[in-house]
């Protein structure tokens, strides 16, 4: 009997090996809990993708969401850097499979904000599957599809957009409905995110403590495939405008920027 069992074992090991390679678990992601409260007057946390930090990244002490420090995050005409007019700070591991977390800061549009075009001031993009051989670039060009998830500001009104074509910067769509955003007040964000490749995968945002993602009937969580791949996203917060440079140079101020386990720990 015990041979028998053993032999049609082998036998089923051996009709999966010929059909390929024999599917393999991969672990849960690891949850990090960051602060970026700029309350220590340095971007020692972040990753820099800007031009210039003399002038795009400036810590001030007025105006300020909670402390003594914020961010004055500026973008001019022609900061081009990355194939992208762009002046961002990146947060990377925080966005990885499996992981549920939380992700939370404030921002202020300055009343000098004169641009009407759509400028990203958060995404979570994603990254290339270096152990399938993808790579940043030249092939596959991961860099010309839009992110899983960003939040759009364009015209006084802060979008919720998602993409779920890898190979696409046309095929986004918008979650819920946009929110009005006055100029020179703050907003506090707060985004639940569980990250999956599939479509257990789900965002739940709140702008100063009012969900944005629509009702499902059962809570406000909005289900969709949000990584491409099991290498993650990251996060980065800012001002990205892709391939159209801003008209004018404008400015958005950010404080608050935490990542964790639950609302509590990362709303201001």
């Amino acid at each position: 009997m015990k041979n028998s069992l053993y032999l049609v074992s082998i036998f089923v090991l051996f009709l999966l090996s010929s059909c390929g390679k024999l599917p393999s678990s991969e672990p849960n992601g690891t949850l990090i809990h960051f602060n970026g409260d700029f309350e220590n007057a340095t971007f020692s946390n972040f990753h820099y993708l800007i031009p210039d930090t003399s002038i795009n990244t400036i810590i001030v002490t007025n105006p300020v969401r909670k402390g003594n420090y914020a961010l004055k995050n500026t973008l001019r005409p022609d900061d081009y850097i990355n194939n992208g007019y762009r002046a961002e700070l990146a947060v990377y591991n925080c966005a990885e499979y499996k992981t549920d977390v939380f992700y939370g800061f404030s921002f202020l549009i300055d009343p000098n904000y004169t641009d009407s075009s759509y400028n990203l001031i958060c995404q979570w993009q994603d990254l290339p599957n270096y152990s399938q051989g993808e790579n940043w670039q030249p092939h596959p060009n991961l860099r010309g599809s839009s992110p899983p998830i960003a939040l759009v500001y364009v015209n006084g009104k802060l979008a919720i957009k998602m993409n779920d074509n890898p190979q696409s910067n046309n095929h986004t769509f918008l979650v819920g409905s946009p929110t009005s955003i006055l100029k020179g007040e703050w907003y506090d964000v707060v985004a639940h995110i569980y990250w999956n490749d599939n479509q257990t995968a789900f965002l739940e945002l709140w702008v100063d403590g009012e969900l944005k993602t629509p009702f499902n009937g059962i809570d406000n969580k909005y289900y969709q495939r949000n990584l491409f791949n099991r290498d993650g996203n990251y996060f980065k917060f800012g001002q990205y405008r892709g391939k159209n440079n801003p008209v004018h140079e404008n400015t958005i101020f950010f404080d608050e920027v935490k990542i964790g386990s639950s609302y509590n720990e990362v709303s201001p």
